[in-house]
């Protein structure tokens, strides 16, 4: 996993390198297509004897906008099956990078499925301190209130020897119209 990364590090360099200075893919870039948002759901973390750990997730995404419905966006989340101990011991923590495709009807209703990587940290609540890895997708709608705010509704899986399933409910802002 790690020689891919780095290797895909290296060529996206050398490729934006390759016509252009090594900053110059940058100068279209605006603070105008950045989005963020916050999201609770309902978890299932899969475990080894194939019970579940049902947990409460919040979970934070960050991401950019590129034309024709592409974007990148990374994602947090902190998990527990206790609300008091959500951010002081959390059983769950998780990490994503995802690349998106959404599709927008009268700029109202955006749907949108992801697909990426995730890293996954459990405390000794779930399976003593193990780190997983998986792939993990996502399916999502945005319904508009206003031209840059949104109420998000989602399904987020992300696979591994102890895969999760969530479903939650938040809010989407981007930042251009």
């Amino acid at each position: 996993m790690k020689k891919t990364l780095v290797s895909t590090a290296v060529f996206m360099t050398i490729a934006c390198s390759a016509e252009a200075g090594p900053l110059d893919f940058m100068q279209g870039w605006t603070k105008s297509n950045f989005y963020m948002g916050l999201l609770i759901s309902n978890s299932d973390i899969d475990g080894e004897t194939g019970a579940g750990q049902d947990m409460s997730m919040v979970n934070a995404t960050f991401g950019y906008a590129f034309p024709r419905g592409i974007s990148v966006e990374g994602r947090l989340g902190v998990g527990s099956d206790e609300a008091e101990s959500m951010l002081q011991d959390p059983v769950s923590n998780y990490a994503a990078g995802m690349l998106r495709y959404h599709y927008t009807w009268n700029n109202k209703i955006m749907a949108y499925a992801a697909v990426g990587g995730a890293a996954r940290i459990h405390s000794s609540v779930v399976e003593a301190d193990t780190r997983q890895s998986g792939a993990a997708v996502a399916f999502g709608m945005n319904l508009f209130g206003s031209d840059q705010t949104a109420l998000n509704i989602e399904y987020f899986y992300m696979g591994g020897e102890q895969a999760t399933k969530s479903v939650g409910i938040g809010f989407h802002h981007y930042f251009g119209k």
